[in-house]
């Protein structure tokens, strides 16, 4: 989109006389993009899921929500072993880590059944004993 927003004026030296000359300017004008960070699951592996789902559309559940957070562990693994110096990437991985051993925490406080069937199908490494 090309549009004449305003005439500006400049100055033009002519036999040593200073004579303002009006001049139209053009300004391109583009229309701004939103810029989202936010993350689309685009390239995540949520295969495994659907198995930890108590129902049908469960999201909520802290096993349906620890399946989600080890697939996208694996899906940002992957992307560092490649990009070894994506620190902003790392640091990603370090709150999803975070978060999902919260939920480990809970899980295992009220059913340690759940935990148990969580770290052995999806490969995670038992949390450690609280002293």
């Amino acid at each position: 989109m090309v549009a004449f927003l305003s005439v500006q004026t400049q100055s033009v030296s002519l036999r040593g006389a200073v004579v303002p000359v009006a001049r139209p300017t053009v300004v391109r004008r583009s229309i701004a993009q939103p810029i989202s960070a936010k993350y689309r699951g685009h390239g995540t592996d949520l295969s495994k899921v659907p198995d930890f789902q108590r129902h049908e559309n469960d999201s909520g559940s802290p096993e349906a929500q620890i399946a989600r957070m080890s697939a996208r562990v694996i899906q940002l693994t992957d992307h560092l072993r490649v990009h070894k110096t994506d620190y902003s990437t790392r640091r990603g991985l370090m709150a999803v880590l975070s978060k999902r051993k919260q939920l480990l925490k809970y899980l295992r406080s009220k059913d340690k059944a759940a935990y148990e069937r969580c770290i052995n199908e999806l490969g995670i490494r038992q949390l450690k004993a609280e002293v």
